[in-house]
């Protein structure tokens, strides 16, 4: 991530720490909060950043997969994409029929 979150907790830290006159006190404070909660989620948010990039690598390279079986001549093609496919989303029972709700 190129957030450097230890920098950015150590500059609220240095902030909380200033004085202030009593207009600025209220919107300091806000501010502190407001950025932590920010960092709270931007933290939260990169593993799953992180797990949406590795599926789409891995959808990418199965669509090249698959478009390379059917110029192959491969019987099912389509196989490498239902490899990376979630379980849910395919009905086995009904061939190649897509469940698009739970």
């Amino acid at each position: 991530m190129h957030v450097d979150t230890d920098a950015i907790n150590a500059r609220l830290a240095d902030l909380a720490e200033i004085r202030t006159c009593p207009t600025c006190t209220v919107p300091v404070t806000q501010a502190i909060t407001d950025i932590t909660n920010l960092l709270i989620q931007v933290t939260g948010l990169y593993p799953a950043l992180v797990t949406a990039r590795r599926e789409a690598a891995n959808l990418r390279a199965a669509i090249y997969a698959s478009l390379g079986a059917a110029d192959d001549g491969d019987p099912d093609p389509l196989a490498y994409l239902r490899d990376e496919l979630p379980e849910s989303t395919y009905d086995t029972t009904r061939g190649s029929a897509w469940r698009w709700c739970p």
